[in-house]
């Protein structure tokens, strides 16, 4: 996945990573319904106005802003000591770590990438995840502006509702060695990606354009 921010026409991201910050917000209007296997989960949008939902988003900011850093210092520690076909496999960040919780605050949990157009089948989307994505996909097409930052409510019987926040991700110039267009791609990238990701899709973008989503999953603070 690529790293980067902005507007967006043909898709490009052109702000830096630092000026992703909250602005507008999506009216809690619009519901979904995730059938899993055993029982339904819902899902709400949360306007990021809001101020009691002020500090989820902050937990969540503060999360997606940590893990941002590592995978930006990971892809260039990683592309300055080996070969972009060698780093195909490598970009997984296997030993992060969370950013630990101030007493009292909300907490991330959870952290992932997930796309429309997946490298990893294990990044795949769940129902909420889909919502995130083509809303955001629907903006675009729109020649709307796109949200910085999406809060999402997620509920579940008998489990405490998760919280989610997304920011939207796109692509630095670094990242085009190995999603950028498929014909220009080196053959030993190729070779990698067929060999690793047989169904992959994350290929022929542009620099700057909108890869996904990075969403920080947030558990609210236990109530004293």
């Amino acid at each position: 996945m690529g790293l980067a921010s902005g507007r967006i026409g043909d898709y490009p991201f052109r702000m830096k990573w630092r000026h992703w910050r909250r602005f507008g917000s999506l009216a809690g209007c619009l519901t979904g319904l995730a059938v899993g296997a055993a029982e339904t989960e819902t899902f709400r949008w949360v306007d990021t106005a809001d101020p009691t939902a002020a500090a989820i988003l902050a937990a969540g900011d503060r999360a997606i802003d940590h893990y941002g850093r590592a995978l930006l210092s990971e892809v260039k520690r990683t592309l300055n000591t080996t070969t972009p076909a060698l780093a195909v496999g490598k970009l997984h960040l296997p030993e992060y770590k969370l950013p630990a919780a101030a007493a009292g605050q909300p907490a991330a949990v959870a952290i992932r990438r997930t796309s429309l157009k997946l490298r990893s089948p294990a990044n795949a989307p769940d129902a909420g995840d889909l919502a995130a994505l083509n809303l955001i996909r629907e903006k675009l097409d729109a020649g709307d502006d796109v949200p910085k930052i999406l809060l999402q409510k997620v509920e579940s019987p008998g489990q405490p509702p998760e919280w989610r926040v997304y920011r939207p991700l796109g692509l630095t110039p670094q990242c085009l060695s190995c999603h950028g267009p498929g014909e220009s791609l080196d053959p030993d990238v190729k070779s990698a990606l067929l060999r690793l990701y047989p169904a992959d899709k994350a290929v022929d973008f542009t620099p700057g354009a909108w890869r996904g989503v990075i969403r920080a999953s947030i558990a609210a603070a236990a109530k004293p």
